[in-house]
């Protein structure tokens, strides 16, 4: 029954997807990257939290709950934070990909600076990025399958395997298809997430969700405060608020996040959800319930087990139709945040990179490199994934450490006329390698409260040198400007398909 349902579940809403995505609409580079720019408050919701709600909220949460206790609490505060920065940067966004034709942050560079270069250097960038998170998603699928289906295949196969239905997920309909899968992932994850955190208190043999905190008090008493059950600086106070503050600056410099801000219809719509988004964090409070459950009748799961506690505590106490709907739940919780990562990824490269090689190509021969993009990138996100064997925590950590080195590009052209290329492009080159080089992370974080994350410093430094550099360099021209900063007299429109790196 386990393996039908997920099945059903799982193959259903890909096929689903796929057929609603795919009716009444002609696929087109902007259909393909932005749906059309057509997305209102229900679908935009959805696919926006859909990239909110994610393997890593439903395992790495989770697993850094279960490890760490109260440092994982971290999570009920990411969304709040990342919705009250989207509700001034994300309506900016997309008026620029409004007026002006974009489709991914890299376009939105390149028309910002009047620099396709720089728009090329910054997708590269970006690309590398999101396949360190394709890594989180595509390992917790494969934890979800060989922890709910056991260890009938190698890990590697299910990873081989997830590759291949976000291909087959992704390739037909773009966008629009992991938008419709979006609806399906979070109304099953929510149902099937109260079903289990409903019964946890009985399945640890405590009273309620009360006693399930205080038995973990008792028993772990060091869970309930900072730095956790993991001694040491690891995620400490220091640790757990440099995380916090880093993860909402980072998360609209997310290349994907950037692009499935240009799907909304209206900038009505784009506020109307940064409101009501905050709401996802309930969610996060049934994850903690059953986390401290795993934790009461689990202990002890080290490495991939403790990635998987959730999933084990599942499996060991619930019945198998709810087991086989949680499985369900889960694959397309990877399918869908890995089918717009590699989306992204595959946009990216074609509109700033290949365009900028072969200026005349047409719109029907970028959704043609963007599909075979696709398949070769799905296959590069395996082969990282399947050589990686590392908690989903620390991957996440690393994602935005790297990721957020392009803010003070994005917000400097927001703010500061005089940004220019140059000063963007040192900025982040110095940002990266701080975090990369052992030489100036150590002296960046010897300046620093012990447990800092990385990010932060890197993300100083990378302010002082995109400043300095801009002042000494020469500024784009007005038009650029107006594409982050609009004149009183707006900009006029461009079709929606056309590309910022022609003419």
């Amino acid at each position: 029954m386990t393996y039908l349902i997920a099945l059903l579940v799982g193959v259903g809403s890909i096929v689903v997807g796929a057929v609603l995505a795919a009716r009444g609409k002609q696929l087109d580079i902007a259909e393909w990257a932005v749906g059309g720019r057509s997305f209102g408050s229900f679908l935009f919701w959805f696919i926006l939290a859909g990239e909110t709600f994610t393997t890593f909220a439903l395992l790495g949460a989770s697993q850094s709950v279960y490890v760490d206790g109260a440092a994982g609490y971290y999570v009920l505060g990411t969304v709040v934070l990342t919705s009250a920065i989207g509700y001034w940067v994300v309506p900016k966004i997309w008026r620029a990909g409004k007026t002006h034709g974009l489709m991914t942050e890299g376009d939105y560079f390149t028309a910002r600076f009047d620099a396709p270069w720089l728009g090329a250097v910054l997708a590269l960038f970006g690309i590398v990025g999101l396949l360190l998170y394709s890594e989180v998603q595509l390992t917790g699928l494969s934890l979800v399958l060989q922890t709910l289906f056991g260890q009938g295949l190698s890990a590697t196969w299910y990873v081989v395997i997830a590759g291949l239905a976000v291909v087959v997920f992704i390739f037909t309909g773009g966008m629009r298809s992991a938008a419709f899968g979006a609806v399906v992932k979070d109304i099953l994850l929510l149902v099937v997430l109260l079903a289990i955190a409903f019964t946890a208190a009985e399945a640890a043999g405590v009273n309620g969700w009360g006693g399930i905190f205080d038995a973990v008090a008792r028993e772990h008493p060091a869970a309930a405060t900072l730095p956790g059950m993991t001694t040491g600086t690891a995620s400490n106070d220091w640790w757990w608020m440099s995380f916090l503050l880093l993860t909402p600056i980072g998360a609209f410099v997310l290349p994907h996040s950037f692009q499935v801000s240009f799907s909304a219809r209206n900038v009505a719509t784009v506020r109307r959800n940064q409101i009501v988004q905050p709401l996802y964090s309930l969610f996060y409070i049934l994850i903690i319930v059953i986390a401290l459950a795993a934790l009461l009748t689990h202990p002890g799961l080290k490495g991939s087990q403790a990635n998987g506690s959730l999933l084990i505590f599942v499996r060991e106490h619930s019945p198998d139709w709810l087991v086989g709907l949680l499985a369900g739940a889960g694959i397309l919780v990877a399918l869908v945040p890995t089918a717009v990562l590699l989306l992204t990824c595959s946009t990216l490269f074609t509109r700033n990179v290949y365009a900028l090689a072969r200026r005349t190509a047409t719109d029907r021969e970028q959704l043609q490199v963007s599909r075979i993009g696709v398949v070769v990138l799905a296959a590069v996100a395996v082969a990282v994934t399947t050589t990686q064997n590392t908690a989903l925590v620390n991957i996440m950590v690393n994602v935005y450490n790297a990721i957020g080195q392009l803010a003070p590009a994005l917000f400097l052209s927001l703010l500061w006329r005089r940004v220019t290329a140059v000063g963007a492009l040192c900025g982040v080159v110095v940002g990266a390698a701080a975090i990369v080089f052992p030489p100036l992370n150590a002296a960046l974080l010897a300046l620093c409260p012990t447990g800092t994350v990385i990010g932060l410093p890197a993300l100083v430094l990378n302010i002082v040198v995109t400043v300095l550099v801009s002042l000494v360099t020469r500024p784009p021209g007005r038009a650029a400007i107006a594409v982050g900063m609009p004149e009183a007299a707006p900009v006029a429109e461009v079709p929606a398909g056309s590309s910022p790196l022609r003419g």
